[in-house]
């Protein structure tokens, strides 16, 4: 039996607080929460408030819940485009595992000793570092993300395989074998409809913004990946579903998509 996550993404105008007690009384492992503004500038300022993050901690406390990541850090060719160490100390003080980090630096050489002194930086929290590979990023599939993270030698850096993320670069689940298992200690789950690579960077961004569906619904080989992935590997369900990003019933929601999870295991 996996442990999984609810990924802030699949309620993302919710607050975190909410997402905690949701999370929980769906019967989840773990949860995470995005802290740094998103594109459409949703924004739970969490970051420098320090009463809403000791409000944060004791919801967490009282729940019982793991914290699984927090997002997001974005590592272009000038180094992160958010000064890291506000989101590490957060980090430690929620007790997260890992900062999801994207790799948005077209130089291979720099975004390696970018991510190398990155994960030192984090390492002095108690903090890993989880890169995300999309197609519409510098590290567009799974080979370039696991390229820049063992070159970078760090212990504490993993790759975060997203099933949709996996499929849409053309990849296959079990691209996921050709490589160490310590690499993905989790992962993240969700539907969506066709099964094969996108036509572009836009359009695989569209998708994954807009167009997800729950983790047993659609076309992914979500069983398949989760059967490549390593048996202890924790499923992360990260499925934004249109017109739920603030969802009436938190709960609610959690738990369908928990329900949705444990069927696309099939557990």
């Amino acid at each position: 039996m996996h442990k999984y996550s609810l990924a802030h993404l699949s309620m993302i105008e919710t607050a975190p607080i909410q997402v905690v007690r949701a999370a929980a009384a769906a019967g989840f492992d773990f949860t995470g929460f995005r802290l740094t503004p998103t594109a459409l500038g949703i924004d739970h300022g969490i970051i420098g408030n320090g009463a809403a993050i000791r409000e944060l901690k004791s919801a967490i406390d009282d729940a019982g819940i793991g914290i699984l990541d927090l997002e997001v850090l974005r590592l272009k060719d000038t180094g992160p485009t958010t000064d890291p160490m506000p989101l590490f100390e957060a980090a430690e003080y929620l007790g997260a595992r890992y900062v999801i980090t994207t790799l948005e630096d077209p130089d291979p050489a720099r975004r390696v000793e970018s991510l190398a002194l990155l994960a030192e930086q984090a390492a002095e929290y108690g903090v890993g570092l989880s890169v995300e590979f999309m197609l519409f990023s510098s590290a567009p599939n799974l080979a370039a993300a696991c390229e820049a993270v063992e070159a970078c030698g760090a212990a504490n850096v993993v790759v975060l395989p997203d099933v949709l993320h996996l499929i849409r670069s053309g990849g296959t689940p079990d691209d996921m074998l050709d490589y160490p298992a310590r690499l993905f200690p989790y992962v993240q789950i969700c539907g969506a409809n066709g099964s094969g690579a996108a036509a572009d960077a836009v359009t695989a961004r569209t998708e994954a913004v807009n167009a997800r569906l729950m983790p047993d619904q659609g076309d992914l080989p979500v069983r398949e990946f989760i059967e490549c992935a390593p048996a202890s590997t924790i499923l992360s369900v990260e499925t934004p579903l249109a017109g739920l990003g603030n969802p009436e019933e938190p709960a609610a929601l959690a738990v369908k998509l928990l329900a949705s999870a444990h069927r696309a295991a099939g557990e």
